[in-house]
């Protein structure tokens, strides 16, 4: 592999490890709430709590509560999610031009209406079950949000990929209530298995 496909695969393969997005971890997804409340803690690597515990934020259940699967998944398939590194808390601070342009809050703000955008269109495609094309409309919405920041160099058809494969794993979390995700940034892979019930958190909160 040359340095430059290298650096466009890992867009921080010359930081140190504590500021590189990790090349493979897991991401459970458990379901907490209470009656009719959705509601799940994220646990990364079976030890660690990350963020809140997240609810739909919605006057109808549309599971949006497991959207950090999306973030994840652009993280491990694109190599890109300001909204995973804060999470992680995988921010580049030693290059403060990184710091503050592609791991600020802009970009995280970026990263999440993209989000939205794509929810929008996959709640009218039953979370793209059977569809193998995100819309032509979605995508160029997405090169020109994120034309000012790295990940421009990733291609539409790199996008339309990662949408769908993240989607893929979001049905399955929606249908068995939660579950545990594997990401390899290395093999652009990501694998489901329902949750083991027996993962303790080490670490609760950030």
């Amino acid at each position: 592999m040359t340095t430059r496909k290298r650096q466009i695969d890992f867009f921080d393969s010359d930081c140190t490890a504590e500021e590189q997005i990790p090349r493979q971890f897991s991401v459970a997804f458990k379901e907490v709430g209470v009656g009719d409340k959705g509601e799940i803690r994220v646990v990364f690597n079976d030890t660690k709590q990350l963020g809140d515990i997240i609810n739909d934020n919605a006057y109808e259940d549309d599971f949006y509560r497991y959207h950090d699967i999306f973030h994840y998944s652009f993280a491990t398939l694109l190599g890109w999610s300001p909204c995973a590194r804060a999470m992680m808390k995988k921010k580049r601070k030693s290059v403060t031009t990184l710091d503050e342009i592609e791991d600020g809050a802009r970009a995280a703000i970026t990263e999440e209406a993209i989000s939205m955008i794509i929810f929008n269109e996959a709640k009218r495609k039953e979370y793209f079950e059977g569809v193998t094309k995100v819309s032509r409309t979605t995508l160029r919405f997405i090169k020109e949000m994120t034309e000012n920041f790295e990940v421009k160099v990733r291609s539409s058809r790199e996008w339309e990929k990662a949408i769908l494969k993240s989607y893929e794993i979001f049905r399955k979390l929606i249908a068995n209530d939660g579950g545990k995700v594997e990401f390899d940034a290395v093999q652009k892979q990501i694998f489901y298995s329902k949750i083991n019930e027996n993962i303790s958190l080490k670490v609760i909160g950030n």
